[in-house]
């Protein structure tokens, strides 16, 4: 797989306040949920899970550092993940067009 692969290697489910279960499965799924589902703003690990995935698309960061600080920033967030590929019942899988 290539440094700069579209997609992760195991896919990162979240569940939201909601109720509902994201499945990320990429870099640019995580930049969409960090910025428009994310429950808690302005976290130190937020932030640099951003700029991993703005510098992922800039081509400047390998998918697979992006997802290691998109889990450090649900675990400061509180957020429920899931660190496999299981689609549990009321899951969505993330289709930004960010």
């Amino acid at each position: 797989m290539s440094e700069h692969s579209a997609f992760w290697e195991n896919p990162i489910s979240i569940d939201l306040d909601s109720g509902e279960r994201l499945v990320l499965r990429s870099p640019q799924d995580a930049l969409y949920a960090l910025v428009s589902d994310w429950p808690v703003k302005g976290g130190v690990h937020q932030q640099r899970a951003v700029d991993f995935c703005r510098a992922w698309l800039a081509g400047r960061m390998p998918a697979e550092t992006v997802r290691q600080a998109f889990i450090l920033a649900a675990l400061e967030a509180g957020v429920a993940i899931n660190d496999d590929d299981e689609d549990g019942p009321g899951s969505s899988v993330v289709n930004p067009s960010v």
